[in-house]
């Protein structure tokens, strides 16, 4: 009956850091769309300055800001949390979370690397919790249609995905993008949006990175091509220049027979095109214009979240929290660990180094086998 009665009532949802995205990543989509509202309640924030999480509770009429982010892990009127603390971070406050008992929808990336995402994903099963990476394109309407009008040949064989994602597409702004670098705050969603549309998983063939004058340890832009198993090929390209800022982000398939072209479908603050267009090369060569049926409200942190709240639901009723076949409508932790496994070589092909731990998560997640993270 617990399972039950937990369904019954809304989330109740922490929020684990002040980062400037989220008003746009949480509290707006929460506000604006009621069906989203009767299902998730924002209990609570908390920031490193206590001060900021006040200004963030008051300006949205959070109920509580926390001290500490220990003392909101503690809260047992917190179901789970939506970790937007920095990247180096990230992954030592996602497992404290897991262990404290909070399912957790972490910011992308999920981690610093992939060593980082497994371990995360090993404290989600072994805490039974759902933990979902916010790579929040991929949960939006027409991403999934893209994928299925593949699933039917519309295109044909698909040879070719190409994706460019300007810095416009970044959500924390063109600041810290350019401290994390362009494959680590842009890439990593047209990994995941790669792996989406193709259903399959792709291996690095090459990559090329334009290092920052500023910082020539960052990557200000990285091109880089993935081998898809059933032969096509795909190319993500991104950019933290400012020159790219009012450049749309775009996507493009082609098949055998077709080609699929969805322009701006995210533009940065969750706003998204609900437009496809798709050209059939086959007899008359007809285009066609498909547009998805969707508020302008439901952006892609709508579906985001009740991708996150409907999951929690489901593996509740379903008394499977957490492991890894139980994941319904989410991929689970797994699907973060393959996106950052593929960054990781993605900056090698780049010659450069993938992200090392700095701030470890604890014991027993701080080491895989006898390796140290």
């Amino acid at each position: 009956r617990a399972p039950a009665m937990a369904s019954e009532r809304r989330l109740r949802l922490g929020v684990l850091g002040a980062a400037r995205n989220v008003p746009f990543s949480v509290l707006e989509p929460v506000k604006n769309n009621p069906d989203l509202a009767a299902k998730l309640d924002i209990v609570g924030v908390a920031s490193l300055e206590h001060a900021e999480a006040q200004t963030v509770a008051k300006n949205w009429s959070i109920p509580k800001a926390y001290e500490s982010f220990d003392e909101m892990l503690q809260d047992p009127n917190v179901d789970a949390v939506y970790n937007v603390l920095p990247v180096a971070v990230r992954a030592l406050w996602t497992v404290r979370a897991l262990t404290a008992g909070k399912h957790v929808l972490s910011e992308t990336p999920m981690t610093l690397n992939s060593r980082e995402a497994l371990v995360a994903q090993r404290a989600a099963e072994d805490a039974g919790r759902v933990l979902l990476e916010g790579t929040h394109p991929t949960s939006h309407p027409v991403t999934k249609r893209v994928r299925e009008m593949i699933v039917q040949g519309k295109v044909g064989v698909v040879e070719n995905i190409d994706l460019n994602l300007p810095v416009g597409h970044g959500l924390q702004g063109k600041l810290l993008c350019s401290k994390a670098g362009a494959l680590m705050s842009l890439g990593i969603h047209g990994v995941a949006i790669v792996r989406a549309l193709a259903g399959e998983e792709p291996r690095v063939g090459s990559a090329t990175a334009q290092m920052s004058k500023e910082n020539p340890e960052i990557d200000a832009a990285m091109s880089c091509i993935l081998k898809l198993p059933s032969g096509g090929v795909a190319h993500v390209g991104c950019s933290i220049s400012p020159d790219s800022a009012a450049s749309p982000s775009i996507f493009t398939i082609s098949g055998t027979c077709g080609c699929i072209r969805v322009k701006e479908w995210f533009t940065g603050k969750g706003k998204s095109s609900n437009e496809i267009a798709l050209e059939q090369f086959e007899e008359s060569g007809e285009q066609f214009v498909e547009r998805i049926d969707n508020p302008v409200v439901r952006d892609t942190f709508y579906f985001q979240l009740m991708t996150f709240v409907d999951e929690i639901r489901e593996q509740e009723k379903r008394q499977e929290i957490g492991l890894p076949w139980a994941y319904w409508k989410g991929k689970g932790p797994g699907d973060g660990v393959m996106n950052m496994a593929l960054v990781d070589a993605i900056y090698k092909a780049a010659g450069m180094k993938p992200r090392l731990t700095t701030s470890p998560p604890p014991e027993p997640y701080d080491h895989i086998g006898r390796s140290k993270l």
